[in-house]
């Protein structure tokens, strides 16, 4: 498989992990998901510059950086509070608890990628990173950008 292939196979997966955790995605009320985060917020924790933000349907939204030296991309992803915190059984997936983040936080890992969810109040947002090496820097960033949401929640 072309790491293409894999990488879009891999984001698949991650979003299926997601829907699976959280149901089916409903705006909360907390407006735009494109006005959650700033493209200066992004650009200062993810250290590239993003575009403008682009709507995934009426729940998401996705920042890029096109070729750094691949793009990278930053997405949150608005869901309804029912399920969070549950796991499906996929071989491979790893659950990391995060405290001091709203009311529950955690990380959902499997193949390099990795997402944080978090719920505060009835509202939960998903992020995800593409294309940012590491586990480690992916939850870096991730958390960071969650204090930005979390302050316009």
């Amino acid at each position: 498989m072309s790491s293409k292939h894999r990488m879009v196979f891999l984001a698949g997966l991650v979003c299926t992990v997601a829907a699976f955790t959280s149901g089916v995605a409903t705006a909360q009320g907390s407006g735009s998901p494109c006005t959650l985060l700033t493209q200066a917020q992004i650009d200062a924790a993810l250290g590239a510059t993003v575009g403008a933000g682009q709507a995934i349907g009426t729940t998401g939204c996705s920042w890029t950086a096109p070729g750094q030296p691949k793009n990278m991309t930053v997405t949150v992803a608005i869901w309804p509070p029912n399920g969070f915190g549950t796991m499906p059984p996929i071989p491979g997936l790893t659950k990391t608890e995060l405290g001091g983040v709203g009311d529950g936080a955690f990380y959902a890992t499997i193949a390099g990628l990795t997402s944080l969810s978090v719920k505060k109040g009835n509202k939960v947002f998903v992020l995800h990173l593409y294309g940012v090496p590491g586990d480690a820097r992916q939850m870096a960033v991730e958390k960071t950008l969650a204090a930005e949401v979390l302050a316009r929640l």
